[in-house]
């Protein structure tokens, strides 16, 4: 009983691959912001699991055998429940033992965990001709955009150099069973370029604004 969820999920995944889509694994796994690189997180990580618990987005669960024998139970970034808010600092804040150090928001905000990955052959308006963007309209960094592709319709575009690998698209991306963007991890977290808001706020223009 307990295995048969495991075996229909891959039976879904393997005629989605017949249909043409491509898998959104991960292969590098991803380690919480401010942890410098898997290896100094796991040299450090006694997996207290305070950030676990403390996670405000509850992204953070323990590694099985994403880091092999020797992580597990130590945490991993993981985007099933939801997405690392952009401003939030907590897991630095509360890790008693240096493997994520603190960081101001101001670090946090170019502090490279992963980066943004785009399959276009799962998305949504590629197989089904239907109107998405929920993964532009959830980045806090415009690393992903919407390009015009056909029919009226628009496909994100990737700016690999900004994003932060917080997760907010492959948390919200409705293709199934394989995502069209994912995370992927960096072995040895990054600096991101900073990014320029091009958010332009609603101007009320009194009668003829003359």
């Amino acid at each position: 009983a307990a295995a048969t969820p495991k075996v229909m999920a891959q039976a879904q995944n393997v005629a989605a691959a017949a249909t043409g889509m491509k898998s959104d694994k991960r292969q590098t796994p991803i380690t919480p912001p401010g942890s410098i690189s898997q290896e100094h997180f796991q040299a450090h990580c006694t997996s207290c699991h305070l950030c676990v618990s403390k996670c405000p987005s509850h992204v953070l669960k323990p590694a099985f055998m994403e880091y092999g024998f020797g992580g597990m139970m130590q945490p991993t970034v993981f985007f099933e429940k939801g997405f690392c808010n952009f401003d939030c600092t907590v897991c630095g804040d509360v890790c008693p033992n240096g493997a994520i150090l603190p960081l101001t928001k101001e670090q946090k905000h170019l502090t490279q965990m992963g980066k943004v990955v785009f399959i276009e052959e799962n998305c949504i308006v590629y197989r089904d001709g239907t109107s998405c963007g929920a993964c532009s309209e959830h980045c806090p960094t415009q690393a992903l955009s919407m390009i015009p592709f056909k029919d009226g319709l628009t496909i994100p575009h990737i700016d690999t150099e900004i994003c932060v690998g917080c997760g907010g698209c492959e948390y919200v991306c409705p293709a199934r069973p394989f995502r069209a963007v994912y995370i992927e991890g960096n072995a040895v977290q990054q600096e991101a370029k900073p990014f320029t808001d091009n958010h332009q706020e609603e101007i009320q223009v009194d009668d003829f604004g003359f």
